[in-house]
Order: structure tokens, then C-alpha cells, then sequence
């Protein structure tokens, strides 16, 4: 490849970065509810066709009641998950004051220790470093209530305008499923005979293979480890094991941090206090966690991405910074975008 080629073929790749960038940074939030509710109506739509052609149950019956029962098992399962964390968020409100209190008593009972060899060391009077960390505490104490006092109701704005966004979004989700019902046939038979369907398909399959064997792995091992670190904590009597797990399993998810950064320390913590049982439970559910993400993203994701793990890891973290935390999901998808699109464009 001469230099000129070479060239030209970096600035096209830029090119085709940058115009996935702003059709995820500006595009992507404007139609994702219609977005989602087409890819979910693709998804059941051969289901609500078998049964009316198989089965045959009348239209109305077969692509509503489907819908219905679909409707019903997603309120359900969301219900249930946020009936179980909003319950043992409930427990640790409550219990919070005396977390706080055995965190100070310690903390308190441990700079005192450091601060009594800083002073012995330093042949400073006793009790020298204790009142300029006590000082030192209070200053930062009085900072942090300052913040909190004034960004206080910034917060709760931001919590209620994101609550009535997020009800909005769903609302709109739900009408959108509704009205593909009776649409779906006639919106693919416009896309058919649209003259850009033959090349858009073809890129578009290739980035909903990929982008969906992503989506499935991760939800996958995310499914996994919620359930492992749950049980895990639910054997050694922590109150908080559903919350716990779900957050140990969705922080897993991130580039860099993973389950071992809690779970490994927990463990020793554990074994120094001759808790042997739990700290082998803890070990085994971080044990399985790990075998479980690396035997599944090896198997599934990538031989269905194409994609070399080094390089996964890559997009994954350009993903995050781009894009904060959805970013796990958008990097890894517009990097199988701009390849599709790549070599779509090639001769």
C-alpha cells in the first residue's frame, strides 16, 4: 500500500470514528426507546407468527396475548428485583448510624496507635500528630457538609428529572411495541424496496451479529456472577447479599476492576479474623466469578465479534471514556460498526 493510500485510508477510518461518535453521543439518545422497541418486536414477532400460522390462534390473540405475557414477565421480574434492593437499601439506611459509629471507633482507635509512633519517632510531644489530624478531620468534615448542604437540592433535581426521563422513556418503549404490532409487516415490506436496504442490511446484520453476541455474553456473565457473589454473601449471613452481588457483579463488568477487589480482600480479612468458612466461600464465589468470565468471553465473544480480546479491551475502555458507563456496551458495538463499515467501503 503506497503512502497516499495509506493515508487516505487512516483519514477515511477517522472519518467513519468520528461519525459513529456523534451518532452515539447525539443520535443514539433520540431513537433508542424506538430502537429497542424494534429490535425486542424482531425478537417476537416469528414467536407471535408461529402461533397464529402453527397453533392457529387468531391474530389479535396470538400478537397481543404474547405481548402481554411479555409485558407481564418484564414488570414482574423488574418488580420483584427492585421490591428485593429497595428493601435491603431500607436495612442499611437504618443500620447506617452504627456502621458509622463502629467506622469511627476504629479508625479513631488505629490513628491514635500511628499517631502515638509518628510522635515517638519524631520526638514530638505527645499527642502532637493526633490534634493536627483531629484538625485536619474537622476541616474536612465541615467542607463536606458545606458540599452536601448546597448541592443538596442540585441532586434531588437531577434525581427527579432523570426519574420523570426514565418513566418517559419507558413510556414511549411501550406505545412503540404497541403499534409494531400492526406495523412491523409494513414498515419491513417500506424497507424491502427501499433502493440503500441491500448495503445497509448487510452492514447492519453483521453489527447486530456481533453487537448482539456482546450483549448476550456480558449479560450473561453478569447474570452469573450476580447469582455466584448473591449466594456467596447469602452463606455467611450478610444482610445485604442481593445488593451486594449485584454490585460486585456490575462493578466485575468494568475494565480493570473486578470482583477480586472486594472479594479477595474481604476473603483475607475474613481468615485473619478465623472466619475459615467464610473466607473460603468468598474465595470460591471469586474463583468461579473469574473462571466464568474468562471461559465464557473467550468462547462467545470473541469468535462472535471477530475481534481480538487485546483489542476488545481497547474499545471497551475508549467506551467508558467517551461515554461513561454505557460505554461498556457502545465501544466494543462501534468498533464492529466502523469495521463493518470499513470493509463495506472496500474494493
Amino acid at each position: 500500500m503506497t503512502k497516499s493510500a495509506l493515508l487516505s485510508r487512516t483519514l477515511f477510518l477517522l472519518f467513519l470514528s468520528l461519525m459513529v461518535y456523534l451518532g452515539f453521543r447525539f443520535l443514539l439518545p433520540l431513537f433508542f426507546p424506538f430502537l429497542l422497541a424494534y429490535l425486542t418486536m424482531r425478537l417476537l414477532y416469528p414467536a407471535m407468527n408461529y402461533l397464529h400460522k402453527q397453533w392457529k390462534l387468531p391474530k389479535f390473540l396470538s400478537h397481543y396475548g404474547l405481548l402481554t405475557l411479555f409485558f407481564a414477565g418484564s414488570f414482574t421480574t423488574i418488580a420483584l428485583l427492585l421490591w428485593k434492593i429497595l428493601g435491603q437499601l431500607r436495612l442499611l439506611f437504618c443500620n447506617f448510624p452504627i456502621y458509622r459509629q463502629i467506622l469511627e471507633q476504629t479508625c479513631v482507635s488505629q490513628a491514635s496507635t500511628i499517631c502515638r509512633c509518628i510522635d515517638r519517632y519524631l520526638s514530638l510531644s505527645m499527642g502532637t500528630s493526633q490534634e493536627f489530624l483531629y484538625g485536619q478531620y474537622q476541616q474536612m468534615m465541615q467542607t463536606c457538609s458545606n458540599y452536601i448542604s448546597k448541592e443538596s437540592g442540585k441532586t434531588v433535581l437531577n434525581c427527579l428529572s432523570s426519574s420523570v426521563h426514565i418513566f418517559m422513556v419507558c413510556g414511549f418503549f411501550i406505545v412503540a411495541l404497541i403499534i409494531l404490532v400492526k406495523e412491523m409487516k409494513p414498515i419491513g415490506e417500506y424497507l424491502r424496496s427501499n433502493r440503500f436496504y441491500l448495503p445497509l442490511h448487510k452492514i447492519l446484520s453483521s453489527v447486530q451479529k456481533s453487537g448482539f453476541t456482546y450483549l448476550k455474553t456480558e449479560a450473561l456473565i453478569l447474570i452469573i456472577n450476580w447469582f455466584v457473589c448473591s449466594f456467596a454473601l447469602f452463606l455467611i449471613r450478610n444482610p445485604y447479599f442481593f445488593l451486594l452481588g449485584m454490585l460486585i457483579a456490575v462493578l466485575d463488568a468494568l475494565p480493570v476492576i473486578g470482583s477480586g477487589l472486594f472479594l479477595v480482600p474481604w476473603s483475607i480479612f475474613e481468615f485473619l479474623g478465623q472466619n475459615y468458612f467464610s473466607a473460603a466461600v468468598l474465595i470460591t464465589a471469586y474463583l468461579i466469578s473469574l473462571f466464568a468470565r474468562e471461559i465464557l468471553e473467550a468462547k462467545l465473544l470473541g469468535k462472535g465479534m471477530g475481534l481480538n480480546p487485546f483489542f476488545t479491551l481497547i474499545t471497551i475502555y475508549v467506551g467508558v471514556e467517551l461515554f461513561g458507563a454505557t460505554g461498556i456496551f457502545l465501544g466494543p458495538i462501534g468498533a464492529v460498526l466502523i469495521r463493518a463499515l470499513a470493509t463495506r467501503e472496500e474494493p
